[in-house]
């Protein structure tokens, strides 16, 4: 029997310090749900997990780009829509103008009627905002949408001009020139609607390119939580695995340094037998 070197105490006492590194650790996962939370617990898985991290990001941030680019436009259709309807009802009272039936009086009120409707075309078109940019002026004729997670992956969007210069409907006159008039208003029409034809194709693109971006961000967001999320049944097994094996060691350390008392009480009573 040894006392210098309690060999079965150096045994107990590293059970019990790895025992109490795998329980940490344990209880770490279950504590945050994540499998991976350094590169110290899987150098690999951590790498990969990174890079994935950055890509679905990435996606993420793509998917909001789409998103205000679709209510960017739906911004535009909107307001290309009233629009519209002004200058549906300038032909009508153009139409009406026409006729001999209506009184002088009711087409110069008329006149100031869709006088006001053109002020109202222009400030519309002047005005009609998403997040401080112009829409409807011209100066968004060439604009890019970031619907991807690398340098060119955009969408180009075109929004004409539908000012009064824009649609020629600068001074329209419905009384003295009325044939002119309906050759503007219907040039006008034409003009926007193929204008809210065009914000409907490229919401419809805009809306794909949504669909294929949160399939991808699914799929991303799957394979990288297969790779970092805990594994709650087997780590609750580990902890308990590991909790009721280090409460051992410690009872197995404390008999271990227990022993070196057994030789003094052997030596005791050796001592005792020679007196």
């Amino acid at each position: 029997m040894k006392i210098n070197t309690n060999m079965a105490a150096q045994a107990a006492g590293l059970s019990v310090i790895k025992n109490e590194r795998f329980t940490h650790e344990a209880m770490h996962r279950l504590s945050t749900g994540i499998k991976i939370n350094s590169a110290t617990d899987d150098a690999a898985g951590w790498t990969i997990s990174s890079k994935m991290t950055t890509n679905l990001q990435s996606m993420q941030q793509a998917l909001r780009n789409t998103h205000n680019g679709i209510s960017m436009l739906e911004t535009a259709a909107s307001a290309a829509t009233e629009m519209g309807n002004m200058v549906q009802r300038a032909r009508e009272l153009t139409l009406q103008g026409i006729s001999d039936s209506t009184t002088s009086a009711q087409k110069a009120m008329m006149q100031n009627e869709v006088d006001e409707m053109l002020k109202a075309i222009q400030s519309i078109a002047e005005d009609t905002q998403y997040n401080n940019i112009n829409l409807l002026d011209g100066s968004s004729s060439s604009m890019h949408i970031q619907v991807g997670t690398s340098a060119g992956q955009t969408f180009d969007v075109s929004i004409s001009s539908l000012t009064l210069e824009a649609l020629n409907l600068d001074g329209l006159d419905i009384i003295s020139n009325p044939s002119e008039a309906l050759a503007k208003t219907d040039a006008a029409v034409t003009a926007i609607t193929n204008a809210q034809a065009k914000f409907g194709v490229d919401v419809g693109l805009l809306n794909q390119s949504l669909e294929t971006l949160m399939t991808g961000s699914l799929s991303f967001e799957a394979a990288r939580g297969r790779i970092i999320d805990a594994d709650y049944a087997s780590d609750t097994t580990t902890l308990a695995s590991k909790t009721i094996m280090g409460q051992a060691a410690i009872a197995m350390l404390s008999q271990a340094n227990q022993r070196p008392t057994t030789v003094h009480h052997l030596l005791k009573m050796e001592g005792s037998k020679q007196l």
